[in-house]
């Protein structure tokens, strides 16, 4: 849920940047976007604006996702974790369960080119799609016991 109001401020290009902190909690783990941090929303194709606004309804996951897919991301949450948030937080704000499969499926499949290597931020580095090693298993217990995606 949110802990404080996601106020952006429209710049060129299509971007917009935080004028305020942004805090987001989920099951009382707080992921904060900073102050002057710099959105493109929902990262939506040109070809699509008419029916996906890039700051639609889904606006609050997409800055989240924007900001654990930089190289600001310091939280030791990885790709497929960063995906899940998305989708989570797309769901506690309401948006339709159409729109969230079709926007999950779209940084599934195509955002790993928008991933940025983070020297903080290795966490378990998501080698595999499905990858059953010990380290794999610890990562992914660590992150389910405090955000319980």
């Amino acid at each position: 849920m949110e802990k404080t109001k996601l106020i952006l401020d429209p710049i060129s290009n299509g971007k917009a940047v935080l004028m305020q902190d942004y805090i987001y909690s989920i099951n009382g783990y707080d992921i904060k976007v900073f102050k002057g941090f710099v959105t493109d929303g929902a990262s939506v194709p040109h070809s699509l604006q008419w029916l996906y606004n890039p700051y639609g309804k889904y606006i609050n996951a997409a800055v989240v996702h924007d900001f654990l897919y930089s190289c600001y991301n310091n939280t030791g949450i990885n790709r497929t974790l960063a995906d899940k948030i998305f989708r989570y937080i797309m769901q506690e704000t309401g948006v339709d369960n159409r729109t969230v499969r079709r926007f999950y499926a779209a940084v599934r499949a195509f955002g790993e080119t928008s991933w940025k290597k983070k020297i903080l931020n290795e966490g378990y580095k998501d080698r595999a799609i499905i990858d059953h090693t010990k380290e794999a298993r610890e990562y992914y217990n660590y992150w389910n016991k405090i955000l319980g995606l």
